[in-house]
This record gives C-alpha cells, structure tokens and sequence, in this order.
C-alpha cells in the first residue's frame, strides 16, 4: 500500500509540476495576447486618422480636382515627362487622380516631347 501511496504521490506531484509549467505558458500567451491588442488598437487608430486626411479628396467632383491640377504644372512654357513632377506624377498617386490626369487636356497640351 505504501509504494501504492509512493507512487501516487508522485504522479500527483509531476501532474502538479505539468500545471504549472502549462500555468506559465498561459501568462506569456495571455501577455502577448494583451501587446497584440494594444497593437491593433494603435493601428486602428492610425487608420482613423489617416482616413480622416484622405476622405475629403474622394468626395472632390472631378472638376474641381481637374482645376487643382492645372495650378499643380510647373511655370516652365513647356513640360516635361518628369516621373517625380506634374502632369505624371499626378497619374501615379491612385486609380481616380490618373482618371482625371489623362482626362484634363490642359495639363498635356504644354507637354514638350524630344
């Protein structure tokens, strides 16, 4: 009966010893799971003000942003197909600005081509 006891106690002991180890990963999964939330919550915020910064220019008739970008052309008489300056670089920023880019004439008609 003693080893019987013995032997018990000793399965008691490690069964204790694996709850333990289990109630360690626990904290440092529970503790990464809080810094992930913070993380998101951050980015989510993020998110917020950059949709705020963005949202006005989407709501824009096409007209107006068309205007805006006649008075975006350099003052050289003619332009050139800089990568890095407008007329083109207006058709690199999104899908609707290159709409309204190559649809507004006056920001091609100066255009200089060698």
């Amino acid at each position: 009966i003693r080893a019987i006891i013995a032997e018990r106690e000793q399965q008691l002991h490690a069964v204790s010893q694996e709850i333990s180890g289990l109630k360690t990963v626990m904290d440092i999964f529970n503790n990464l799971h809080e810094q992930l939330v913070k993380k998101k919550d951050k980015i989510n915020q993020s998110m917020e003000l950059h949709k705020g910064f963005v949202s006005p220019l989407w709501s824009l008739p096409d007209e107006i942003l068309s205007n805006i970008f006649v008075h975006c052309l350099p003052n050289d008489k003619h332009l050139s197909l800089a990568q890095n300056e407008a007329p083109v670089l207006l058709t690199r920023v999104c899908q609707k600005w290159r709409k309204v880019a190559v649809n507004t004439s006056e920001l091609w008609y100066k255009l200089h081509l060698n």
